[in-house]
């Protein structure tokens, strides 16, 4: 039922599932766009090789990494070598790369609490979805 008060947008003038959808949806939007944690700031910053080694080294050798490079670029792989001025990237298998701490903006773990998240919304939006 709707009251004389309701207007074109307001929540009272849609139906409950698809006012349940809506918020699903909306929510999980917001988690996808939010960056969760990245070891250092993304962008124009200056490097902190020292904060780049330790991250390089408590990950460990083996461990699969993102990194972002001064420029822009983005290199993904594992960890094959941990050195004083830089650490080895293996790309795939049969390319790995050296690269220097000095040139890192930003590394993590792909497999980190994003894709938890990531996953906690889409079952929240299923179940919303399907029980509304």
């Amino acid at each position: 039922m709707h009251s004389k008060f309701c207007g074109v947008v307001t929540p009272c003038a849609i139906r409950p599932k698809t006012l349940w959808t809506m918020l699903a949806l909306l929510l999980a939007a917001a988690m996808l766009g939010t960056p969760i944690a990245p070891a250092f700031a993304q962008g124009t910053q200056t490097p902190d090789p020292a904060a780049v080694e330790s991250q390089v080294k408590k990950f460990g050798v083996g461990k699969s990494v993102k990194v972002w490079l001064v420029g822009g670029e983005r290199v993904d792989g594992h960890i094959r070598k941990i050195n004083d001025d830089s650490f080895t990237v293996r790309v795939n298998r049969s390319t790995q790369r050296s690269i220097p701490y000095a040139q890192v903006t930003e590394i993590k773990d792909p497999s980190s609490l994003e894709w938890l998240l990531i996953g906690a919304a889409i079952v929240v939006v299923t179940i919303l979805i399907i029980r509304h």
